[in-house]
Formats: structure tokens, sequence, C-alpha cells
């Protein structure tokens, strides 16, 4: 059973590890933690849902760190926080925890009675723990970070026991193969949102949150339709009769 105490246990274990794998040689930044924002909350959840991300950011040219990014989404309110990132991942999760999968039930951010209380359930992580660009996240350098972080990462997912998981390319395709040879015959696709099942952890592969290909509409209908139909399909194949 997952508990508050677990979870802080988990994490101050987590966090050393970060600091010995996530060193910026060039001594201009430090790591910046990540995981459950409020332990509690994540634990009482309706569904328990963690995102992983690629890269946080500080300060100018890759520079800052030694701070926590879970601790920052607890302690200052939605409106503090990078809408074309948050607003989304809040959308969604509202959705999810409400059962609703069409935007015309969701309300705006600004018209939510607790936004906050939504987005506290939430875990994050990013696959690379150490300040970068504001736009235009490098690959080459998150897969880098992903690979020499990557039991760390692996850790957490195990860890957080979340119910889903949303993440973005690059890394996402590279987490899937860890967990799953063959995953991709298995997948399937709903708009612009890729899911399949890893045991009872259901997997969602979408653009990251803060992306301007589609509309906002889109990108949360799509990650909520694509929940919606992976947990469709699970129940039916519970139904069947084994032969």
């Amino acid at each position: 059973m997952l508990t508050p105490d677990a979870l802080r246990a988990a994490d101050a274990r987590i966090r050393q590890l970060v600091d010995s794998i996530y060193v910026d040689k060039s001594g201009r930044a430090e790591a910046i933690y990540d995981g459950v924002i409020d332990v509690d909350q994540y634990c009482k959840s309706p569904c328990r849902i963690l995102w992983v991300l690629k890269e946080p950011w500080d300060e100018p040219n890759s520079s800052g760190g030694g701070w926590s990014l879970a601790d920052a989404l607890r302690e200052k309110p939605v409106s503090a926080h990078s809408p074309p990132t948050f607003h989304p991942i809040i959308y969604i999760a509202y959705g999810l925890f409400n059962k609703v999968t069409a935007w015309s039930d969701i309300p705006d951010v600004s018209a939510m009675k607790n936004p906050e209380s939504i987005l506290h359930q939430i875990a994050f992580i990013n696959a690379k723990k150490l300040p970068g660009v504001t736009r235009g996240a490098y690959a080459p350098s998150i897969m880098e970070w992903f690979s020499k972080g990557k039991e760390i990462v692996m850790e957490q997912i195990a860890t957080y026991a979340p119910e889903i998981v949303f993440g973005c390319s690059p890394h996402f395709p590279a987490i899937l193969d860890a967990l799953q040879s063959g995953w991709r015959s298995e997948a399937r696709s709903v708009g612009s949102a890729v899911h399949v099942w890893h045991q009872n952890t259901l997997f969602v592969h979408v653009y990251h949150p803060g992306q301007t290909q589609i509309s906002w509409e889109s990108y949360v209908e799509d990650a909520l339709n694509a929940v919606s139909q992976a947990r469709q399909q699970k129940a039916l194949a519970n139904q069947a009769p084994k032969t």
C-alpha cells in the first residue's frame, strides 16, 4: 500500500541519488529536484497521475538549480506557474478526476474553485534534472542525461506507483523500451496520443504540454479519450473467456 511516509522516505533517498548523478561539470548549475507535489494528496487521489517531462528551467544559460520543483508547485498558486505547460496538465487531470472527456465539460483554470488542489495530486519528474532552456529543449542533451539517470527515473516511476503515466519525446519511448520490449506493436493511437499498457499501468505518449502544434482542446481531448479507450479495451480483455 502506498503511504505518505513511504513516499517521503523514498524521495529523501532519491534526492541523494540525484545529487550523485546530475552534476553539472561547468559548475553553473545544480540539480532541480522533482517528484510528488503533495504526498498526502497524491496518495488519496482518485487517480494517481505521473508526468515525465523533459527538463526544468531556472536562470539564463542553463544555470541555477538547487531547489525543488515539487516544493515550488506546492507552495505557489497556479497563477504563478507557466500556463502553456501546467494548464493543459490541470485540464487533463480535471477530466480524469471528474470522469469527463469533452473540452466543453472542463472549466477554464481561472474559473475552477481550487485548481491548486488538482495540481497538488499529481507527480512530476524530468528526464534531465538540471536547468535547461525555456523553449526548444535539445533532444540529444535530454537523452544524454536520461541515460545517465535512467535508474533514478525508473525507480521514481516504480516508487510512485502511478495508475497513468503521461510523457513526451524524446525520452518516453526509451522508458517504454526499458519496461516492455515490443510495446510498439501493442500501442494504439487516439489523435495525437498513443497509449499502451504495461501490466496495470497505462502509459500515454503525448506532445509536451507546452506544444504549439495543436489546440489545447485537441490536446486535452486526445489524452482523455486515449485513457478512456485504453480502459475500455482492458475491461473487454478481462471479460473475454479464457481459452
